[in-house]
């Protein structure tokens, strides 16, 4: 089964407008090649859009509805879909870390889930008072292949202070955590990094968020509330990305962050 015949419009406004693309273009018997050229992008784009592997950007959206009368219907879909709440961002998220060969991420106020112990991410499922809290816990540490798997994945992650010195569990619970931090920043496919305890505050700062890269596209995603919100439009990764090159500057260097975190490692003791 190919990646568009695996697309779900009844759970996704994106895989609604990736699929009414590819029956719209089929119904008209345009060849890929030649939606690339009405859209002045190339063919694997134009696959890329069909597969929901990237969103259709608004701009595009209003040349096909101009190209083949459509009302307006792309761009109303896509505004929608910027708009509203994905019911399956989750298992898109997934799928995306599954493939990423590159992830940035800032965290304001946890460990990233690619980074936890288990007993810390234990911890935090409880204090959120999550009912499937041993499932949540082991589909996180399953998720953690991806940086120890043959190929892995390289993650560059900032954390804010605030993260490293607030206590989930107990003390036992975060000198495992923050020990565990120290030794992962040892491997080559890991960059961490915190920002600047001297720092009351710093550009770019906000809620948390990652952009993630993969062979055949990206993705970025942004905590709002409760849940989260993934877009593959690239600017809005190119917006994220600008962030936490932002909050990369007011941050302290890979050698000062490991000190801080074994500093505050210490006065747990």
């Amino acid at each position: 089964m190919s990646r568009a015949d695996a697309l779900r419009p009844d759970f996704s406004l994106w895989h609604l407008i990736a699929v009414e693309l590819r029956r719209q273009r089929q119904m008209r018997r345009i060849s890929g090649a030649a939606l690339a050229v009405i859209l002045n992008c190339d063919r694997s784009t134009v696959a890329r859009y069909e597969s929901g592997d990237v969103q259709l950007p608004i701009a595009r959206a209003r040349i096909l509805d101009r190209e083949w009368d459509m009302q307006d219907l792309f761009e109303n879909l896509v505004k929608h879909a910027k708009n509203a709440r994905d019911l399956d961002w989750w298992e898109t998220f997934k799928e995306y870390e599954r493939r990423s060969t590159l992830i940035k991420t800032y965290e304001p106020s946890l460990i990233p889930g690619l980074l936890q112990r288990e007993s810390y991410a234990r911890a935090v499922f409880t204090a959120s008072r999550r009912t499937d809290a041993t499932e949540a816990v082991t589909e996180r540490l399953a998720r953690q292949e991806i940086l120890t798997r043959q190929d892995p994945c390289k993650l560059m992650t900032i954390l804010d202070t605030a993260a490293i010195l607030r206590i989930f569990g107990d003390v036992d619970v975060m000198r495992d955590q923050l020990g565990y931090l120290l030794e992962v920043s040892e491997q080559p496919n890991v960059y961490l990094r915190v920002t600047s305890d001297r720092l009351i505050g710093y550009g770019g700062v906000g809620g948390g968020f990652t952009v993630m890269q993969t062979p055949t596209g990206d993705l970025g995603y942004a905590t709002v509330g409760s849940t989260g919100h993934i877009s593959l439009d690239p600017t809005d990764i190119q917006e994220q990305t600008i962030r936490y090159d932002q909050i990369g500057m007011s941050s302290l260097s890979i050698e000062a962050s490991r000190a801080f975190i074994a500093k505050t490692l210490d006065s747990l003791s």
